[in-house]
């Protein structure tokens, strides 16, 4: 029992950090904001996994974790050409994680995340607007709370470089798909553990595609999911052996409650997971104002 805590401890340490480090997006968010306008975006996330899995195979043990996080993101677009769009954004994220059952030794950690600053570039690529591109890069800093004493932490005390490309068409006013990929790099954490230990781990890719319904100008539903690999970690040179691969499914819906503000509701589930803690619930509220 001793020596699956400690290998689940490792796992958390370098890959749970905040919920929403793989930056999920949702449907409508590679959307053009208009020129010269802003939007202060706020989500309330919560997830929570029963099971924990360790190279396909469920582990046999009462392993549970619950996070939660407020995320205050801001972003402001201009527009150089009537084609383009320029959104820089900040995401602060406030994070919250409890490990309970036979995984209570991990403990519990919260505070302050990374924070994450992005550059998005969207162009868009016909004169109708049926096709819009995506570039994104986003540096997360390490500014979150990190104790290498613990094995559960909000920060990872390292830099994360992540690469995110969207594309959406439009097949009608009403419906559109959306997809996208992503990649991420890490530096080393050089204070792992109680013997400061050097984690390394190698990139991370996650592809996302979305299906979504304009019911009107006000409303839109989505539904899709994404799948995510990579990220295998190496303690002091030594191989962990817990490269991801895991697929989810989500569900949402939007509404413009009045003009420039928007209500977000999101929910989905795990469907496979080969590493690590499976969500069963994950759910996310968005709150959007568009000034």
């Amino acid at each position: 029992m001793k020596k699956t805590v400690s290998a689940i401890a490792t796992w958390v340490t370098a890959t749970l950090c905040l919920p929403a480090y793989a930056l999920e997006f949702s449907p409508g968010d590679y959307e053009m904001l208009p020129a010269d306008k802003s939007l202060a975006l706020a989500y309330f996330q919560y997830s929570h996994s029963d099971d924990y899995y360790s190279q396909g195979k469920k582990v046999n043990a009462d392993y549970r974790l619950r996070t939660q996080a407020t995320l205050l993101r801001f972003i402001h677009g201009f527009r150089p050409a009537e084609n383009i769009s320029i959104e820089p954004q900040v995401i602060v994220p406030l994070v919250s994680a409890d490990a309970m059952g036979d995984a209570r030794a991990l403990g519990n950690a919260s505070g302050l995340g990374d924070v994450i600053f992005g550059v998005p570039f969207k162009f868009n690529l016909d004169a109708q607007g049926r096709d819009l591109l995506s570039l994104a890069p986003f540096i997360y800093a390490p500014t979150g709370s990190y104790d290498q004493q613990k094995a559960l932490n909000v920060g990872e005390n390292r830099w994360r470089y992540l690469l995110q490309g969207v594309w959406i068409h439009h097949f009608s006013a009403s419906w559109a798909f959306e997809t996208g990929t992503d990649v991420s790099w890490v530096t080393a954490n050089d204070a792992y553990g109680a013997n400061s230990s050097t984690l390394r781990q190698s990139p991370r890719y996650e592809y996302q595609a979305y299906l979504r319904y304009n019911l009107t100008p006000a409303t839109q539903f989505g539904i899709g999911g994404g799948w995510i690999t990579g990220a295998e970690s190496r303690v002091n040179g030594t191989a962990q052996d817990d490269r991801l691969n895991s697929s989810y499914l989500r569900l949402s819906a939007a509404h413009f409650v009045m003009p420039g503000v928007q209500l977000q509701l999101s929910a989905g589930r795990d469907i496979k997971v080969e590493q690590g803690f499976r969500q069963d619930t994950n759910i996310s509220l968005r709150l959007g104002l568009l000034f």
